[in-house]
């Protein structure tokens, strides 16, 4: 029951991340820790609701929702093929490099349709409920380093990502990313 809600809230979630109207134009001050907008948009959880919009650089952003997603298992993948949402669990996510990766096997549909349409969503939620979204730019990417770290970290992973297989692990990092995080006072835009 419960993984039915989940999986019906978050296809809602990218059926409304697909129709994203133009931002509304904001302002920040040099010396402001944080910008309130109201908006009705994906990035402000399509509410009219105030964001916040925390003024943090986006390396401490990337650190910020690397850490939140440590306390998250599984993380919800939507991708859109043919504008039909797909949305399907996965479970690494890596900080390296300055970006913030993933990983599926390159045979699936998930990563075929990354190819091909590259904007994506993941949903999360941590163990005191609370619940994270990251919208950005699919960048895929063979990276040997990555590969290196993925199976030391999962060497479970080398039994079904090998040349016997013929299945291999493909990577990819959220480029222009924005994560949100609803809060009691509105919600919590973070940039990385």
């Amino acid at each position: 029951m419960i993984r039915k809600t989940l999986f019906i809230l978050i296809s809602g979630l990218l059926l409304t991340a697909c129709n994203t109207p133009e931002k509304e134009k904001q302002e920040t001050t040099d010396n402001a820790p944080e910008t309130k907008i109201a908006t009705t948009d994906a990035i402000t959880g399509a509410s009219s609701e105030p964001a916040i919009i925390l003024n943090i650089s986006k390396e401490e952003g990337l650190t910020t929702v690397s850490d939140f997603l440590k306390d998250c298992h599984p993380y919800y993948l939507a991708t859109v093929e043919n504008n039909i949402p797909a949305v399907r669990p996965i479970g690494i996510a890596l900080n390296y490099d300055g970006k913030l990766w993933f990983h599926i096997g390159e045979q699936k549909a998930s990563f075929r349709q990354i190819k091909n349409n590259p904007h994506i969503e993941i949903a999360s939620l941590n163990s005191k409920g609370q619940c994270m979204r990251i919208f950005g730019k699919a960048v895929i990417m063979e990276n040997d380093s990555v590969d290196k770290i993925v199976f030391e970290k999962y060497p479970n992973l080398k039994e079904m990502y090998n040349t016997e297989h013929k299945q291999k692990l493909g990577h990819f990092y959220i480029s222009e990313g924005v994560a949100n995080l609803p809060t009691d006072s509105g919600t919590v835009i973070i940039k990385f």
